[in-house]
């Protein structure tokens, strides 16, 4: 099976599926800027257009993923030269704080905001189409999400020789850690946890908190590329949809490895790539690297139904130069 890529892998992908298939994205819930906007919501929107004109009812059941276990920020040696050399800076997503008054942390914040974004949009122009929003968080306990975490935090390097060979990206031998527990004190991701049998062994670097506990006593981190895997078995996933980004990564290939290492047993799901959007400072949209600004959706979906390009450039026109709440109203 070959990837799908961009606007005519959209189209090719459109042949072959009846309508009514499994369909999975994630997202970090910490905003909703032009680059998640295009991958959330514009290329879903393109999928059921192109069913429909094709005489099929669009009767997708999508599950999005708020990817909450993610780190609240990438840290390591060098995040750009070495990027499976990372952990997270402080937290997860899941125990970053929100700078707003409604919400305690971050999460739920955004969560209502992106599940509303993605029905005002899509659901409201295909109604039979449908969309469970499912926290990281929530899949805790769920066997197979369990079984590759704790795998994951065994052993790490096993999955970095995956990412050395497909990605073309140098790893350095320390540090590789790919998972780990969220200090129950102080909510740190700094520390050692150990897989002791059937226990945890954590130890905090930052407030010296020491436990050693059941598995689900605890609230994890995990790097986001073994968890995919976890959840596309989880959800029995038809179809993955991801940024371009991520096939530029090698992801194609490491999803493909991961799949047959860890859960030989399950169908590969058919792989949708969209177009990647670059901002304004020639980068690919993204908050870490701090050049995100909000797009207006129908002239996005304009412009993504006519170009079958990997890259869609920022231009003024393209842009919303309206505050967060104005923004939202559009949708």
């Amino acid at each position: 099976m070959k990837p799908y890529l961009y606007l005519s892998g959209l189209k090719k992908l459109a042949q072959e599926l009846k309508g009514n298939e499994r369909v999975h994205f994630g997202i970090r819930p910490y905003g909703f800027h032009g680059g998640n906007l295009l991958s959330i919501v514009v290329y879903p929107y393109l999928l059921c257009k192109e069913l429909k004109r094709l005489g099929k009812t669009p009767k997708l059941r999508f599950t999005l993923s708020i990817n909450d276990y993610e780190q609240d920020e990438l840290d390591g040696p060098d995040i750009r030269k070495y990027p499976f050399n990372i952990y997270p800076k402080n937290t997860s997503l899941q125990f970053t704080k929100s700078t707003c008054s409604c919400c305690t942390y971050i999460a739920d914040h955004w969560q209502p905001i992106i599940e509303g974004c993605f029905k005002k949009s899509v659901i409201k122009d295909f109604p039979l189409v449908t969309i469970n929003l499912v926290r990281n968080s929530y899949l805790k306990e769920k066997t197979h999400f369990k079984r590759l975490l704790l795998e994951t935090i065994k052993n790490p390097v096993k999955q970095s020789k995956i990412f050395k060979k497909y990605s073309g990206h140098d790893v350095l031998q320390t540090p590789i850690k790919y998972a780990g527990v969220i200090c129950p004190k102080c909510r740190s991701a700094h520390g050692d946890t150990i897989v002791i049998k059937n226990k945890i062994s954590w130890e905090c670097h930052k407030c010296n908190h020491k436990v050693i506990s059941a598995f689900k006593y605890f609230d994890y981190w995990w790097y986001h590329k073994a968890m995919l895997t976890a959840r596309l078995k989880i959800f029995k996933t038809e179809v993955t949809m991801s940024g371009g980004d991520h096939y530029s990564e090698g992801d194609y290939n490491v999803r493909k490895t991961f799949m047959k290492t860890y859960f030989k047993e399950f169908k590969e799901p058919k792989m949708l790539f969209c177009p990647t959007l670059q901002a304004f400072d020639g980068q690919k949209m993204s908050k870490s690297r701090k050049n995100t600004c909000f797009i207006n959706h129908l002239k996005l979906i304009d412009i993504c139904e006519k170009t079958t390009e990997s890259i869609i450039r920022v231009s003024d026109d393209m842009v919303a130069n309206v505050d967060e709440k104005e923004y939202l109203r559009q949708f």
